[in-house]
């Protein structure tokens, strides 16, 4: 299966607004494949009480399937976003006690009640109830003839993210763009983003003497940059400053890329941001 993932690479990026391609008894003869259920942005919430997630990231349309291999019935859902980052920040957000990952792409999650990936601006999801050896040797043949029948861009993380310490830490990654996301997830950062309008890939490292926290922030606008420096402590008297200590005795520090980008660190201890992204010797 590895194999068609190289050929989907070079597929045109105008694919990702085609609407999504189900299975049909064709991909499994020996199988019941059911019919297809769709949901939009109004329907959303009677399927899935995580709608407002879905909707923070950019959430088009629902399919959803069920397969039935003789007594063992599989669920497969595929959420069209309106971006990559959208499908991936869903992912990152979702994971729980992955048992393999990096199978049918280099993000994904096999557990044994679900296989999860990111596949270009598609979230895909492939469930069982309970589990059985039989359901789950066949998440991998439906995830995979869905990504063969809805070729798709895979995501670049961009930098620095493929510098050695980020990426031997990428299980910890996680792409959010809103307060939803952030309540979702384990980073300690509600506050420092109130009313501001953002997306971001951040991620945690730990280790023995130290809990830190890295992030690549890109900000709709310079006031909503200026609001997330003062939030974080790093302004004073209207001017940025590069690092503070807070009265929680948290080490903050950021470096701008551009107009609307910075990386943002915070630890318990000081550590610069050229340790975290140096590359590798």
């Amino acid at each position: 299966m590895r194999i068609f993932l190289f050929v989907f690479l070079l597929m045109p990026a105008l694919l990702v607004a085609q609407p999504v391609l189900p299975l049909t008894g064709t991909d499994f003869p020996d199988a019941i494949v059911g019919s297809v259920l769709t949901y939009d942005i109004e329907t959303l919430p009677e399927y899935n009480e995580g709608a407002d997630l879905f909707s923070e990231f950019g959430f088009k349309s629902l399919m959803v399937q069920e397969i039935t291999w003789k007594a063992e019935k599989i669920k497969v859902e595929v959420y069209q976003m309106n971006s990559a980052e959208g499908a991936f920040g869903i992912h990152t957000l979702s994971l729980v006690k992955c048992l393999q990952r990096d199978t049918l792409s280099p993000f994904d999650c096999n557990s044994p009640y679900q296989y999860q990936l990111p596949y270009g601006n598609l979230y895909i999801s492939v469930t069982s109830e309970t589990g059985s050896g039989i359901a789950r040797a066949m998440y991998l043949p439906v995830a995979g003839a869905i990504m063969q029948k809805n070729p798709q861009r895979l995501i670049e993380l961009p930098e620095p993210f493929s510098q050695p310490r980020l990426k031997n830490e990428q299980k910890n990654l996680v792409y959010i763009q809103g307060l939803t996301g952030l309540q979702n997830s384990f980073f300690p950062w509600q506050e420092l983003f109130l009313g501001v309008r953002f997306g971001m890939y951040a991620i945690f490292l730990s280790n023995s003497d130290n809990e830190l926290y890295f992030a690549r922030i890109r900000f709709e606008t310079p006031a909503d940059m200026v609001r997330f420096l003062t939030l974080a402590g790093l302004m004073q008297d209207g001017i940025p400053i590069p690092n503070t200590n807070n009265n929680d005795g948290l080490y903050r520090e950021f470096q701008q890329l551009d107009n609307g980008t910075i990386y943002f660190l915070q630890s318990q201890v000081p550590l610069p941001i050229t340790w975290v992204i140096a590359p590798e010797k």
